[in-house]
């Protein structure tokens, strides 16, 4: 089997309103992805996705017509080892290339008739879901949103907080866990690790430092959040491990860390109690798995982190359902702004929905075990 062709396609489904996410308070009008096919002279074609806004995805799209599509048109897609290393070159001069790996998943998993997690091991079926929000609302509406969740199923859910007074980011959690008692899990989200580094500035958020961290941990752990996530910035190695060593709470974080080596170094300094690697962020599915393998070692769970468009969600997915421990999975979902549709629409109907005890099953279609849907793509497609 040889590579024929590469073809990347950059969409943007729009957003029934403006969302106004923590990490861009300015807001967003939809949900940028790109999506990229691999044919073969087989007939199989493998797909990936990820999230990107235009800048990006401009410079992804570049990277795959002109430094991916030479390398890899005429290799074989079945030696994903091999392809990974010309990947991990070009993401050196380029955008974080890993939908491609994916994609090679994908033409393995269909020329072998399975989807990807049965075979590296099928460690489980079905995984629960934990509605992620994006957005900070009031407290009382939040406690609203809560609740609905309780009525559609969900069994957890993970809070963004990062307000200017401390007692603010508590005052939230605290209406939530009033509201839903004990009937979600409750995560919270501070994304610290790619904080801006503007304090004060009113257009973005505050950035904590080590004792905002540690004093809001304490009070996460009296209102019994399952894990704190990304409370410090990204490479404060000496911040992580000293805070999760301290905690009671569960430390969360690395969806945009890259490279085996850097979540080794998580790992060898205990900065995080729970990895999250993102397989289209931080290196491709196969990569994350081996993640998974050495935090097992250390005795540390791997939950990846799946806040990606369409196919890229899925990969994160499957992943997931090989990973011995992994308990969760991220859903992003925050209506009225941000619904399954968004993250979801470059796939074909069916969508994968939460069942009503809150897990969404894994694709049991070869590969991915998704397809494409062809109208929203041309309908959505950015010139």
């Amino acid at each position: 089997m040889k590579i024929t062709d590469i073809k990347a396609t950059f969409v943007e489904i729009p957003f029934p309103q403006t969302f106004y996410p923590t990490w861009r308070p300015a807001g967003e009008k939809g949900q940028g992805a790109v999506i990229v096919e691999i044919a073969t002279d087989e007939g199989v074609t493998g797909i990936g996705g990820m999230e990107a806004n235009w800048g990006w995805g401009k410079v992804l799209l570049t990277t795959v017509e002109h430094m991916i599509k030479p390398q890899f048109v005429g290799k074989d897609p079945i030696r994903t080892e091999y392809l990974i290393k010309i990947l991990r070159g070009i993401s050196l001069f380029s955008a974080r290339p890993w939908l491609i790996e994916n994609a090679l998943w994908d033409i393995v998993g269909k020329v072998c008739q399975q989807p990807i997690y049965k075979l590296w091991g099928a460690s489980q079926d079905k995984i629960r879901a934990y509605a992620a929000w994006g957005e900070i609302r009031p407290p009382e509406r939040r406690a609203e949103d809560a609740l609905r969740l309780v009525e559609e199923g969900f069994k957890a859910v993970k809070i963004r907080i990062h307000q200017e007074k401390m007692k603010d980011d508590v005052a939230l959690v605290e209406a939530v866990r009033k509201a839903v008692g004990d009937r979600l899990e409750i995560m919270v989200d501070a994304n610290q690790a790619t904080a801006p580094e503007r304090p004060g500035d009113p257009k973005f958020y505050p950035v904590w430092d080590y004792a905002r961290a540690k004093a809001t941990a304490r009070e996460l752990e009296r209102l019994g959040v399952l894990w704190l996530e990304e409370p410090l910035a990204r490479y404060d190695i000496q911040g992580l491990s000293k805070l999760a060593a301290e905690m009671d709470i569960l430390i969360a974080g690395g969806e945009m860390n890259k490279g085996l080596h850097e979540f080794k170094w998580l790992l060898d300094h205990g900065c995080y109690d729970i990895i999250q690697p993102n397989c289209t962020f931080s290196e491709g599915m196969f990569q994350v798995r081996k993640l998974a393998a050495v935090a097992e070692t250390y005795y540390k769970r791997c939950i990846p982190h799946a806040w990606t468009s369409g196919p890229g969600f899925v990969a994160n997915l499957q992943v997931a359902g090989s990973i011995p421990g992994c308990d969760y999975i991220e859903y992003p979902y925050d209506p009225p702004a941000f619904l399954v549709e968004s993250l979801q629409g470059t796939l074909q109907e069916p969508l994968l929905r939460i069942d009503k005890e809150g897990y969404v099953h894994l694709p049991q279609k070869p590969g991915l075990g998704v397809e494409l849907n062809r109208e929203a793509m041309e309908r959505y497609k950015v010139a």
